[in-house]
């Protein structure tokens, strides 16, 4: 009797040591699920992805490609609306392209449409950052057209540009293949404009 109480209690011990080691390896095929899923969401994070990158570097070269070069200078100003020093603002060049990349993702102009893009400088004088809305500084007028001025449709801003640095961006105006006559008006939003027009060849 006393042996077939020792041989019950051991099987019993023997099936609850079975089935706590069976729940620990559960745990630990949850516990390695679970870092592994971590892991690729850390990696993902840290990396953009392989699509966006392809996307990227594979829109090939502009339609148009035109060489402007241009620095224009305008004031920052304090809270009390004083002046105490300016940005410049370059136009580098202007494009035409029909795909570009925004926010990582490939855009392609409709039929009879493309994107024309500039490429944009901006200078901060300062010890200190600042951050501007660069299309406030341009608009686009078509086809002689000087009612109607166009504001950039494609755009980063707000732009911060760090203290004594310069950053570059880019403007963009989705535009008719048909359209002719373009003209960049460059200056504040109540200043005066100068008018730069962009000649394609």
């Amino acid at each position: 009797m006393t042996t077939m109480n020792q041989y019950l209690s051991t099987n019993r011990r023997f099936k609850l040591s079975w089935l706590r080691n069976k729940k620990l390896v559960l745990l630990a095929i949850v516990l390695f699920i679970l870092f592994g899923w971590l892991m690729v969401r850390k990696n993902t994070a840290a990396n953009p992805s392989s699509k966006s990158t392809t996307e990227s570097t594979n829109i090939g070269p502009a339609k148009k490609s035109l060489a402007i070069n241009r620095d224009f200078y305008f004031p920052i100003k304090d809270r009390e609306n004083n002046d105490v020093s300016h940005i410049k603002y370059t136009i580098e060049k202007a494009e035409k392209r029909d795909t570009i990349v925004v926010q990582g993702k490939t855009a392609t102009a409709i039929k009879g449409r493309t994107f024309l893009i500039l490429i944009l400088k901006v200078t901060n004088t300062l010890d200190s950052d600042i951050e501007i809305n660069t299309r406030d500084y341009v608009r686009l007028v078509v086809n002689g057209n000087n009612g109607e001025q166009f504001a950039p449709d494609i755009h980063n801003d707000p732009v911060t540009v760090q203290a004594i640095s310069t950053k570059q961006t880019r403007l963009g105006f989705p535009v008719n293949d048909s359209d002719t006559g373009l003209v960049l008006q460059i200056g504040e939003i109540k200043g005066n404009k100068e008018s730069l027009p962009l000649d394609f060849k």
